[in-house]
């Protein structure tokens, strides 16, 4: 679990200065960007990975946003969303719906100008993912014959890195600036989870606990831009 976490660390640190190091030269060639806040809210389907996949099925996937324009491409950004999926189930009494509850801050960059027809833009984040399937029971664990009632609720630390395409229109009189985007949007959440946490939800499907989640939602929605 260290290591992903250091890994994480480089990952995030690598992107943060390739961002910032093109700041004097946008200055230069791009208008400075009127956008200063972006909302945005979006809902598609979440598709579980690896491990993930062995015992969630895929499900609705819900996101919120928020950034704060620092310069013309670069944004901080603050990122909720909910995942509600369903739990394949084999030697469970009743088969448990499962929450991912996702909060993470990082930042923004867009690859085009955020004032102009399209917005092309990805995101990098770290914070955290909460598990939530509420009380089960699974049969045949620990042993065979034993009956275990329990549930899967904890956090842990998680990173995202998303992807945007998008158009943008309903542009302000007085600036032209686009007050509203419609976009499509494909995330990776990384969860660092803790096996021994899992090991009863993931006996309803015979499978042993999991540690590192991988999980991609994939949303459209829109975002309304205020100068």
């Amino acid at each position: 679990m260290k290591v992903g976490y250091k890994k994480l660390g480089l990952i995030l640190g690598g992107v943060a200065a390739f961002a910032l190091l093109p700041v004097r030269a946008d200055a230069q060639l791009v208008s400075y960007s009127d956008v200063f806040w972006s909302f945005e809210g979006s809902a598609g389907l979440a598709l579980p990975m690896g491990d993930l996949s062995d015992n969630a099925e895929s499900g609705p996937a819900f996101q919120l946003a928020a950034s704060y324009f620092l310069n013309p491409r670069l944004a901080l950004r603050a990122e909720g969303g909910l995942d509600l999926m369903g739990t394949k189930g084999t030697t469970s009494a009743t088969d448990p719906d499962l929450q991912i509850w996702h909060f993470t801050g990082g930042i923004e960059y867009h690859l085009t100008d955020p004032t102009g027809n399209t917005t092309i833009a990805f995101d990098l984040g770290v914070g955290g993912a909460t598990f939530d399937t509420g009380i089960f029971q699974v049969n045949d664990f620990p042993s065979t014959g034993a009956t275990s009632t329990g549930g899967f609720q904890n956090t842990y630390m998680a990173g995202n890195l998303g992807l945007k395409l998008g158009y943008n229109f309903a542009r302000h009189g007085a600036t032209g600036v686009p007050m509203a985007t419609i976009f499509i949007q494909g995330d990776l959440h990384v969860m660092f989870a803790d096996e021994a946490d899992s090991a009863l939800y993931a006996a309803i499907n015979n499978q042993p606990g999991f540690g590192t989640v991988l999980l991609i939602p994939v949303t459209a929605g829109i975002r309304i831009n205020i100068p």
